[in-house]
């Protein structure tokens, strides 16, 4: 029977009557499973309108140790310590990992599922938003997969992340602190769960300020492009009404800030305060220097890598939602 809807471990579970981790032990084939157990399974997989036969037993072989990890790409230099972090966990269990980008977000998913069934990679690690999360249901059925620093909202799905609002917040907040009240959003697309979420974060901060958020000053750019930002923080200097902060969600348009304020003639921090979000290298090579809220990058790519492994060691292994904390990190910018 052909998969005919968005259908999770959870309800087979529940169909079945019997724990997640007993369905996950009948679709890997792991452990000792009674025939009963196992029969209960594939009925209510079948019932909810699954082929049993395309997710049960549909792995990688027994001496597959290369992980998969996709990116949406390689240009933005936050990925740069999460990937040493992956590795690095990777490495230390004797793991191989390869790295991807999908060529179209939008149909991602299905690009990646290939590229498994292909090569015989034995678990999946997504750096990135998912937009399809009945596609990702299905997948999951099928491998191990862990998303890193972005995250949905599927139960089933482990993932290691930071909290994006209280920590844009932390940011807004330090900014209404120093006598900052009109301040400004550069965004990225709100397609990216972060970007929804620091933005969250900003609005409920000016909300709780008892202040009205300008809507001319909340700018969504399509990429993390350095100068694609500068065009557009320039443009935003132009109106007859300017910001006295600009909040950035990237150190990329943090800096790109800086440099948009300095060619219009304004002073940073004087005229203009700048905050940006991830703490890179950049950051600290800016003039003046970015103020930043600070991820643990590589600790996200090492701990979610932990736990794909040890999904793929142990299947059974339960989902785990880890939100790692931040801090704001204070330089000249402000």
């Amino acid at each position: 029977m052909a998969i005919s809807k968005d259908v999770t471990i959870s309800e087979i579970a529940a169909r079945a009557n019997v724990s997640i981790a007993t369905v996950s032990r009948v679709i890997n084939q792991a452990g000792n499973i009674k025939a009963e157990t196992k029969q209960k399974v594939l009925q209510a997989m079948a019932e909810l309108g699954l082929n049993p036969s395309t997710y049960c037993g549909i792995k990688a072989p027994a001496d597959s140790r290369s992980i998969l990890v996709c990116l949406p790409n390689f240009q933005n230099p936050f990925n740069a310590d999460v990937i040493e972090g992956i590795q690095n966990a990777a490495m230390a269990r004797g793991y191989r990992t390869f790295f991807y980008a999908a060529s179209d977000l939008r149909f991602s998913l299905y690009e990646y599922e290939k590229i498994i069934d292909q090569n015989n990679f034995c678990g999946l690690l997504l750096v990135h938003n998912v937009l399809d999360t009945e596609q990702l249901n299905k997948i999951k059925l099928k491998y191990p997969v862990v998303m890193c620093s972005e995250h949905c909202n599927l139960p089933d799905v482990s993932f290691v992340s930071i909290d994006d609002v209280y920590s844009s917040q932390i940011a807004v907040n330090y900014l209404l602190s120093i006598g900052r009240s009109r301040i400004a959003l550069i965004n990225s697309q709100l397609t990216n769960a972060y970007a929804r979420f620091r933005e969250k974060g900003f609005l409920s901060a000016l909300n709780k300020a008892g202040l009205q958020a300008n809507n001319n000053w909340i700018l969504h750019i399509t990429e993390i492009d350095f100068d694609i930002a500068v065009s557009v923080i320039t443009s935003l200097l132009k109106g007859a009404d300017r910001p006295d902060a600009i909040y950035c969600v990237s150190d990329v348009y943090g800096a790109a800030a800086i440099k948009a304020i300095q060619n219009y003639g304004l002073r940073v921090p004087e005229d203009i305060a700048v905050v940006g979000f991830d703490n890179i290298s950049l950051s600290k090579m800016v003039v003046p220097a970015l103020t930043t809220i600070n991820q643990p990058k590589k600790q996200l790519g090492h701990q979610a890598c932990e736990i794909l492994i040890n999904l793929i060691e142990n299947p059974s292994t339960p989902p785990q939602h880890i939100l790692l904390d931040t801090e704001l990190i204070v330089r000249s910018s402000t």
